[in-house]
Order: C-alpha cells, then sequence, then structure tokens
C-alpha cells in the first residue's frame, strides 16, 4: 500500500488524525476496505472458542463511496468505525498489552517454524536467512521534527518556553524534545507524548525513566500550557492530537469531531503511566 501511496510516506504518515486527498486518498479508502474484508473473512471469521462461537466478533460495513477527487480522507474515529468493528475480549486486550514485549518474538518464532514444517512435507527447504529477513518487523521511528518546529516557531516570536520539568527558560540551544513516557518503553509518537525539556535535564537527569507520580502532577500546567500553545492552532493539530489520543490512551471516550478535553487527556497519560509502571516494572524518575 505505501508503494500505491508514493514512496515519499512512512508508516507514520498513515497513523491516526491524518488527512489525505486526491489520489493518495481513493487508494488509502480502497486499501482500508480491502484489509476490512479480510480480517472479517479469516481470522475473525476461523478463530473459534472450542464450544463454538467466535473469539473476536466482527460486524463489517460498507462506507459510502469517495465523491470528488478533491473530497479529503480523514483518519479519525468516525471514518474508520464506518468499515465495521471488530471486538477483542478485555482479557485478551488486557493480557497483549502487558505481554507485548514477548508477543511478537514468539508468534514470529512460531510463524517460522509453521513455514519450516509446511516446507519439509512438501520436500522443499527454506532458507533461514531468507526466511528470517522476511519476518523482520518494521520498527517504528522516533520523528520530533514536527514539535520541535513548532517550539522554535514560539521561540523566533519571542514566546517563552519553559522545560515541564524543571522550569528552566528553554533556547534553540537548549531545547529538546522529550518523550513524557519514554519511546523506550513505550513507542508512542503522539503529539501528546511530545514535550519541551531542557537538553541537560532529558539528557542526562530523565533519560529512558518514568516521571515519578509526584513529579508528573507538578508538571500538570506546563505540559497543559505546551499542548494549548503548540497544539491547539489551525484546524488539523488540534484534530490529531485529540484523535492520537483517544487512539493511544485508555479512557478517553467521546463524540466524533468533538475534541478531547486536556484535564481528561492528562488523566489518561496519568493512567498510562500507571500501567506501564505496574506491566513493566520500569524505573522511574522523580527529578
Amino acid at each position: 500500500m505505501r508503494t500505491l501511496l508514493g514512496g515519499d510516506l512512512s508508516p507514520l504518515d498513515l497513523r491516526v488524525g491524518e488527512r489525505f486527498t486526491g489520489a493518495r486518498a481513493r487508494t488509502l479508502h480502497t486499501a482500508i476496505g480491502e484489509a476490512a474484508r479480510t480480517i472479517s473473512g479469516m481470522p475473525a471469521r476461523y478463530m473459534t472458542y472450542p464450544n463454538g462461537g467466535p473469539v473476536l466478533p466482527c460486524v463489517l460495513r460498507t462506507p459510502r463511496r469517495m465523491g470528488t477527487s478533491a473530497e479529503a480522507l480523514d483518519l479519525d474515529a468516525a471514518t474508520l468505525w464506518s468499515w465495521g468493528e471488530l471486538r477483542v475480549p478485555r482479557h485478551l486486550w488486557q493480557a497483549l498489552g502487558r505481554f507485548s514485549c514477548w508477543v511478537e518474538p514468539a508468534l514470529i518464532t512460531e510463524w517460522m517454524r509453521l513455514m519450516r514444517a509446511y516446507a519439509a512435507r512438501q520436500d522443499r527447504a527454506l532458507d533461514p536467512g531468507i526466511l528470517s529477513s522476511a519476518m523482520t518487523w518494521a520498527e517504528p521511528t522516533r520523528d520530533v521534527a514536527l514539535p520541535r518546529s513548532l517550539a522554535l516557531q514560539l521561540l523566533d516570536r519571542g514566546d517563552t518556553l519553559h522545560c515541564v520539568w524543571s522550569g528552566k527558560r528553554l533556547e534553540a540551544s537548549t531545547l529538546d524534545i522529550d518523550h513524557c513516557l519514554p519511546w523506550t518503553v513505550w513507542a508512542c509518537g503522539d503529539l501528546w507524548n511530545l514535550i519541551p525539556a531542557h537538553r541537560t535535564v532529558n539528557q542526562h537527569a530523565k533519560r529512558d525513566r518514568l516521571p515519578a507520580d509526584a513529579l508528573l502532577q507538578a508538571a500538570r500546567a506546563p505540559i497543559q500550557r505546551w499542548w494549548a500553545a503548540a497544539y491547539s492552532q489551525g484546524e488539523l493539530l488540534p484534530r490529531r492530537f485529540s484523535e492520537e489520543a483517544r487512539a493511544s490512551l485508555p479512557g478517553l471516550v467521546g463524540d466524533a469531531g468533538v475534541l478531547a478535553r486536556p484535564d481528561d487527556v492528562f488523566a489518561a497519560v496519568s493512567l498510562q503511566r500507571l500501567r506501564l509502571r505496574h506491566d513493566q516494572q520500569v524505573a522511574e524518575w522523580d527529578g
């Protein structure tokens, strides 16, 4: 699909909150429809409990067709719901979240074993190197270019910008964009998770540790001031901020098209911090 949409796109361009127009919008509309039909006709259909009944109940819908070439396709909750829904049992979802760092390598190892067994029954031998290369997972990459650009724009126009953790006044030379919940613990590059910090604090004090709850609560006001200054302007950034938060953080609900309230987003960040601390036993930083 990336080839069809254009080689200059990265997986991060297909994130919730993005907008597409023209040929890319129509191609993406078709690709999502094909993916929904494949999910409905394969795993959702054949994954059943021993006594019957689907593990992942699925409802497939037919969204309206794309209109003119100028029509935009927004990757928001309302648009994605128009293709249908797949329900994951709560206990399964929680287990996948807690053990995600082990689930992926286990699945890849089992799939490689299965492929070798199929090939052996056909008197074929699969090259281990080729098989391993084909199963290499495309790791997400850190991308802080947008929030850094927004921070520099604020500084250029004379606004003051402070480190959310230490309160130190920031200049272009001391500005770092920190992942509030560390990237090494949870590879999340959503806008709400990208905040300004002093380079020394980010690289030598906080590093890859979770902010302790007391520290996070103390930083509530500066974090929300940053969200307002950086992400509340225009049409696309507020919508992207809200859609990303609803897609990745626990407990955030709301009607389509209604922006999530900053207080609700911060409460969800606090809950996710607690989950990461409990599930992965991540070291904390108390400032």
